[in-house]
């Protein structure tokens, strides 16, 4: 029973760690047309500490329903945003389309649940559709 109650104790504490952290994150954003398709964006999410943040870039998401939005500010102003969509009724689906759906909406939402300091999300989306579909890696950056 003891050791339960610490366990208890050790979770909320690392819970509340985990928050604490999370708040002195900060984001510096660019984006540029992407060479030979001007229709299209990449865009750059710094992902800093609390004394990098730019005072014009924000960066929110959203996963719920099979669907992760993303909405975002530039350090420039321009606002950008985009979205990736699971249908989960093509679960079992052999269809390649399909099959690449479901690992874009699982991998990204693996990659935002361990966002960290020094990351450097890539997104490529359409300009001017913020609610279009989008892709997003991440490289990490050590060292300063």
């Amino acid at each position: 029973m003891k050791i339960t109650k610490v366990a208890l104790i050790l979770a909320a504490l690392s819970a509340t760690s985990a928050v604490y952290a999370d708040s002195g994150l900060g984001v510096n954003i660019t984006e540029k047309p992407r060479p030979g398709v001007p229709q299209a964006r990449w865009t750059y999410i710094d992902i800093t500490d609390s004394y990098g943040q730019h005072n014009n870039a924000k960066f929110n998401y959203s996963i719920s329903n099979y669907t992760i939005n993303f909405d975002w500010v530039t350090n420039d102003g321009a606002v950008g945003g985009c979205s990736i969509y699971y249908d989960v009724n093509k679960d079992n689906s052999t269809a390649w389309n399909d099959q690449v759906a479901k690992r874009r909406y699982d991998t990204t939402k693996l990659i935002l649940s361990n966002l960290k300091q020094g990351d450097q999300l890539f997104v490529q989306s359409a300009f001017g559709q913020n609610s279009a579909s989008c892709e997003v890696t991440v490289s990490h950056k050590i060292g300063l």
